[in-house]
């Protein structure tokens, strides 16, 4: 007996189902397998993500590190000149000059490269670098103070000249004095047979006078260009300029100076007294024709760390800028008649102890020149 149709159908109706079943369990485990594998992508890419993070609070903590530990100031800006990052020397150099002229020395050197910028006294090296990302244009600043190392550059050029012009005076000291010996002596055999001419005696004791200044001058530069050979020993500076003051008492009298010893008793120098005699005798000296009738000069003496010294000061003309940058140079004087040594030999005989000799004026109404030496 036949099938009814309709059992047949539901048959029919019964495989597909079972088929369509069968392709459903198939593709949910193709799913489960493509989700397992997904998933084990994205874990990997967390584990990635997390290595990179990691990798990037490291740098980030180094980089930071780097900036607010560095000696040097670094600023980031805008190209509105706005502040992007500074480190804690930027905040100590702005303070220290002022944010108007800190921020008008950035807008002066606006591109990139390398530049010294004066300011006040000091002088800054700024290292210029262009900051170009996709978010954000703009400069990067590193600078830093090089006023010491400019110092020590003018001071090695100095030496390096005074060097040189001590070699070509001793020559010509010593090619000088030889003639001027038989000057003298010529002068003073013509002074001798000139006893009873009046006016021709005058003439030669003129000429006798006037090659001894020349040899006074002659052995000045002969002082200056021998190599000075230290005696050192511990000394009181108040010993050293008492003996230097008594000596030059008259001359402040004279233009009725008024000197002011603030020498500390206990202050001591380790230095040769004989020559330091004679730059604490300069330096007065240098400050007594600075100094106007009923001037000032002081002199106090310090004890700071591994130097002690002592510093000269007075109220006269003060030195000009110009002039402080040839103040130890030789020859370089103002005097009608200075022969512009002194204060080479006192530089010379401060260097020679291994010292420091350094000078403040504005200028005008005051100068001050203060010696250390090494304790």
């Amino acid at each position: 007996m036949a099938e009814k149709p309709d059992k047949v159908d539901q048959s029919k109706e019964l495989a597909m189902l079972m088929e369509a079943f069968e392709q459903f369990n198939k593709a949910s485990r193709q799913l489960e397998d493509k989700y397992a594998i997904i998933e084990a992508e994205a874990k990997k890419l967390r584990e990635e993500v997390q290595e990179k993070n990691a990798e990037l609070s490291k740098l980030s903590g180094l980089m930071e590190s780097v900036l607010n530990n560095s000696n040097s100031c670094v600023i980031a800006v805008d190209e509105s000149f706005k502040v992007l990052v500074k480190n804690p020397v930027a905040d100590q150099l702005i303070y220290e000059i002022g944010e108007d002229i800190f921020s008008g020395m950035l807008r002066a050197y606006s591109r990139a490269g390398v530049f010294d910028h004066e300011e006040g006294g000091l002088t800054f090296r700024l290292s210029v670098g262009l900051l170009d990302t996709d978010e954000q244009r703009g400069y990067v600043y590193v600078i830093n103070d090089i006023t010491h190392l400019r110092h020590l550059e003018m001071e090695k050029q100095r030496d390096e000249k005074l060097k040189l012009m001590g070699e070509m005076a001793a020559n010509i000291a010593h090619d000088i004095r030889n003639p001027l010996g038989s000057i003298e002596l010529f002068a003073s055999l013509l002074e001798r047979d000139l006893q009873k001419n009046e006016p021709g005696m005058k003439l030669t004791r003129s000429i006798v006078k006037g090659v001894r200044t020349i040899n006074s001058i002659i052995n000045n530069i002969l002082i200056f260009t021998k190599e000075i050979q230290l005696v050192k020993s511990e000394h009181y500076v108040a010993d050293i300029v008492d003996d230097v003051i008594l000596y030059m008492q008259h001359l402040m009298r004279e233009k009725k100076i008024k000197f002011i010893n603030r020498i500390d008793e206990e202050h001591m120098l380790r230095c040769d007294m004989e020559l330091f005699k004679q730059v604490v005798m300069n330096l007065v000296h240098n400050a007594i024709d600075a100094s106007s009738e009923k001037g000032e000069i002081v002199m106090d003496s310090f004890s700071e760390g591994d130097v002690s010294g002592f510093i000269v000061s007075d109220k006269g003309t003060g030195i000009t800028k110009e002039r402080r940058k040839k103040l130890f140079i030789p020859f370089q004087t103002t005097k009608a008649k200075g022969t512009g040594l002194g204060l080479a030999i006192v530089y010379k005989i401060v260097k020679a102890h291994e010292g420091n000799i350094t000078v403040e004026s504005d200028g005008s109404s005051y100068t001050r020149f203060r010696v250390e030496l090494p304790v």
